[in-house]
């Protein structure tokens, strides 16, 4: 956050308190001294720095709500839409008097410095996150990139960590889909994108979650691509191993087809039924001594069958 402090042309203790505050929090904030006379070009590099500020507070309004450079200055915060605190200096309210009730009000004012800076550390997280959302939304939107399922899911694809960040920064939820109903893990999971799986996983993606256009869930398009380091960690976080797809297809029967052992395994061990059927009334174990797979059939022989 960019912090911008405006006060009289004195170096008081309110103002030592505010300094104090935002340095315990990491932020140096720009000042910027009202007074009668201010030149021109110092004025105009005040409103520079404004441009590039996201909150700002106002201390002792009332000692210079009557001169025009101040008038000026905060049609300029009004107009760029900044959060504004105000302490505006005993009960002199005026205007303000009614603004002070929600942290979502971009103007809220106060009659003590002691008020004003509990009440900007009780929504200080809120106000930091706000900020990063705004930010990162324009780093993408400065790169040319769509805020969209689709544009997300074809940086997971190219496993471009600095990218995905910035869309889960702006706003975007790892549960999102892309415009044909595919959830982000199983974009990952298609892509063989072991990093983007583990990323999403840990910020909270639905690992069952189903795309629209096969009825897969990233398990099983892990196991559909023959990727057992993907399939393990999905299995290992929890994934539903008995799941069936769309079209009735169950995911050990993915398994067998694919005739990948170690993936057949890896889901037996962890609890897969081979023995469940798909829509043509085939189970696993069928297809594997249908197909004549001798070792998947060897490995079945020690998991009893069930109804």
């Amino acid at each position: 956050m960019n912090w911008l402090v405006i006060a009289p042309d004195v170096k008081d203790e309110n103002l030592i308190k505010v300094e104090e505050f935002l340095e315990e929090r990491n932020n140096t904030p720009y000042e910027i001294f009202i007074y009668d006379g201010i030149p021109k070009d110092e004025l105009y590099d005040d409103i520079k720095h404004i441009m590039q500020t996201t909150h700002c507070i106002v201390l002792d309004s009332a000692k210079m709500t009557n001169l025009s450079d101040y008038v000026f200055i905060m049609g300029a915060l009004s107009g760029k839409g900044l959060r504004t605190f105000i302490y505006t200096g005993g009960n002199y309210l005026k205007r303000y008097e009614t603004l002070n009730s929600s942290s979502k009000a971009l103007l809220n004012s106060f009659s003590s410095v002691e008020d004003m800076l509990s009440f900007i550390d009780k929504n200080f997280k809120e106000y930091e996150q706000i900020d990063k959302q705004k930010s990162a939304l324009i780093q993408l939107f400065t790169l040319g990139i769509p805020f969209t399922g689709d544009s997300f899911a074809l940086f997971i694809s190219k496993d471009d960590t600095e990218k995905c960040q910035l869309f889960l920064d702006a706003g975007m939820l790892v549960n999102a889909k892309t415009s044909d109903g595919t959830p982000l893990l199983c974009v990952a999971a298609r892509n063989k994108c072991l990093n983007k799986v583990k990323w999403l996983v840990e910020n909270g993606a639905n690992i069952d979650s189903i795309s629209l256009d096969r009825g897969y869930s990233a398990v099983m398009d892990a196991v559909w691509r023959k990727d057992y380091s993907t399939t393990k960690y999905l299995v290992e976080k929890g994934a539903n191993l008995n799941f069936i797809s769309l079209d009735g297809q169950p995911l050990i029967v993915l398994a067998v087809g694919n005739g990948n052992l170690n993936i057949v395994e890896l889901l037996l061990n962890n609890g897969a039924n081979p023995d469940v059927k798909d829509s043509l009334g085939m189970s696993a174990r069928d297809y594997a001594s249908l197909f004549k797979k001798q070792d998947i059939i060897k490995l079945m022989e020690t998991v009893p069958k069930k109804a």
